[in-house]
């Protein structure tokens, strides 16, 4: 039996500074992560976007 395939978007709006840190989040560009210790940043490689950025803030 083949293992269901799926993805979780969700969107939000957000304005000013806090874009930066939200892109560090998701791209995972931390190195160490307080809040998360599970986060393996070692497949960060495999992030994609849906949408290719136009620049890196």
């Amino acid at each position: 039996m083949e293992k269901a395939q799926y993805g979780i978007l969700r969107f939000a709006k957000y304005k000013g500074p806090e874009i930066g840190n939200i892109e560090a989040h998701n791209e995972r560009t931390k190195e160490k992560y307080a809040g998360n210790p599970d986060v393996d940043i070692s497949k960060s490689k495999q992030n994609f976007h849906l949408v290719t950025p136009k620049r890196k803030c």
